[in-house]
């Protein structure tokens, strides 16, 4: 009886890229500045703290802005599981964080949503 390898589909990694496991929790944060203060709130998100970054569980964020309406924010945070996001969003540091975004801003009525995801592949 003559048997057949299965043919290996894994995709090898350059060097420099960390693996990410195939499973996860990630949180998109989606909303839009009312005010004109995009400028700010980018900045702010560049130059932030990084109070999440060593949360256990929390793997990395993603800040991203539509080309064509760039007074609206994407914020993806990537997560091990959903308990760990549960406990950042609850924590000190958490509300500490969203302390720091620029004084004054506002944000459009209606147009803010968070979603929770399963991480399926990277």
């Amino acid at each position: 009886m003559t048997t057949h390898a299965e043919p290996d589909t894994r995709i090898a990694l350059p060097s420099n890229v960390a693996p990410i496991t195939a499973s996860g929790f990630v949180v998109l944060s989606r909303f839009v500045i009312a005010n004109g203060m995009s400028a700010e709130v980018k900045a702010a998100f560049c130059a932030r703290p990084h109070l999440v970054d060593d949360a256990p569980g929390y793997r990395r964020m993603e800040v991203i802005s539509p080309l064509d309406r760039p007074e609206e924010i994407w914020l993806l945070t990537f997560w091990t599981d959903e308990q760990s996001f549960q406990t950042w969003h609850h924590s000190h540091q958490y509300h500490e964080s969203h302390k720091r975004m620029p004084k004054g801003l506002k944000l459009v009525k209606g147009e803010t949503s968070i979603s929770h995801f399963e991480h399926v592949s990277s």
